[in-house]
């Protein structure tokens, strides 16, 4: 079985570019927000994921994780929610960027652990995409 994103994430990525997030399917819709939520984090940590548009879906990239079988993914996405905005994720950037300034240190010292145990791939999420897609 494949350890990386399925083969179709470009075509889902040409979709939402072509006609947007909402035309979707629940499928694609997980296909992008993980593949979005990894990429981030990788580049930033959940402060710059949080602060990017890819958070935009951050409620449909939770749903999508557990669907999947990702719970401690899905927890420390969680748990980095919590952080960031007592527990009520923003529903726009700007809201989010606002919320992200306050007490922005003692945010980003939570949310560098967070990003450690991410980097630490308790899960292999990426079989469990595909595992999920294949049913």
């Amino acid at each position: 079985m494949a350890t990386e994103y399925p083969e179709s994430y470009d075509a889902v990525d040409e979709k939402y570019e072509s006609i947007g997030f909402e035309a979707l399917t629940a499928r694609e819709k997980a296909i992008y927000t993980i593949w979005w939520i990894e990429a981030e984090v990788n580049n930033g940590g959940f402060h710059a994921y949080f602060w990017n548009s890819a958070s935009d879906h951050a409620d449909i990239a939770l749903k999508s994780l557990n669907e999947i079988g990702a719970i401690k993914t899905a927890a420390l996405l969680e748990k980095a929610i919590d952080t960031a905005f007592s527990s009520s994720l923003p529903l726009t950037r700007e809201d989010r960027q606002s919320q992200l300034e306050i007490d922005e240190d003692n945010k980003m010292d939570k949310l560098d652990e967070l990003d450690s145990s991410f980097y630490e791939y308790a899960e292999n999420f990426h079989k469990m995409l595909n595992d999920y897609l294949a049913k």
